[in-house]
């Protein structure tokens, strides 16, 4: 057994900067204390919804309609921008998408999402830290709110999750459209939430995941389970409205999107 007359204390003492060090660790970023995110020029910039922004993108004509013919190749081309009245020069830019690529080659309107890369050409160039930007076209949401109201609650909830904001993009001073531009997933993603851009960063393949899928029927694979008998009893969807008949996109929208989407 310990015999010391101080020992008492120093347990108390110990004890106490325990429940100290605990209370910090748990409260540190309400108490701005939090040493794993790194605040970064364009959170306050591209990134504050607090107005609708502006990109424009300048390109000579030839080369954007060439561009708009061969978008499903996903290929990076050169271009210049002019955010919020900023001008950045020689930027990449490409098409980006899944099956909603495709499916805006289906429509025939070009409106295609984009995906900027701003040191693709140039190493080390960014916009105020920025790396890599989205510009998501919204062209099957008819309110325009459902990306940006995800994004803003799961980093409302504490998840690590991509700045976005609301543009109105030009292409060579003619409309195109609002957009919702995200950030990239990418080293500066990770230097703001995480302090550091170094590390493994993984991106799931949504089309491979669990089978394979070659543009026809989906295969499942040689391990495919029948999962009817976990089904449950599914509800009865005649009951539910149909909205398929409303009279425009523009009516179910809020006046301000409405007015940005359609260039009024």
């Amino acid at each position: 057994m310990i015999k010391n007359k101080r020992i008492d204390a120093v347990c108390c003492i110990v004890l106490a900067l325990t429940l100290l060090l605990t209370v910090l660790f748990m409260n540190g970023k309400s108490l701005g204390l939090s040493a794993s995110e790194t605040t970064l020029g364009y959170e306050n910039r591209l990134f504050d919804t607090s107005t609708v922004h502006t990109i424009d993108i300048a390109m000579n004509e030839d080369d954007w309609e060439d561009f708009l013919e061969n978008c499903t190749d996903e290929e990076y081309v050169s271009a210049n921008l002019v955010i919020d009245g900023k001008a950045v020069k020689n930027v990449g830019l490409r098409a980006k998408g899944n099956t909603s690529l495709t499916s805006v080659a289906q429509y025939g309107n070009n409106r295609y999402s984009f995906k900027i890369e701003f040191d693709h050409y140039e190493d080390g160039k960014s916009y105020y830290g920025l790396d890599k930007l989205c510009l998501n076209n919204l062209i099957q949401d008819n309110t325009c709110m459902k990306d940006y109201l995800a994004y803003t609650l799961m980093a409302d909830m504490g998840v690590p999750s991509p700045l976005c904001s609301f543009v109105y993009i030009t292409v060579n001073g003619e409309d195109w459209g609002l957009y919702l531009a995200v950030e990239g997933i990418e080293d500066s993603f990770l230097a703001r939430n995480y302090g550091s851009d170094s590390g493994d960063l993984y991106k799931p393949d949504s089309v491979s995941v669990g089978g394979n899928f070659d543009g026809g029927d989906f295969d499942a694979g040689d391990d495919q389970k029948d999962f009817s008998d976990f089904a449950g009893d599914l509800p009865d969807f005649s009951k539910f409205p149909d909205f398929s008949d409303s009279d425009s996109d523009e009516q179910n929208m809020p006046p301000s999107l409405g007015q940005y989407r359609y260039g009024q």
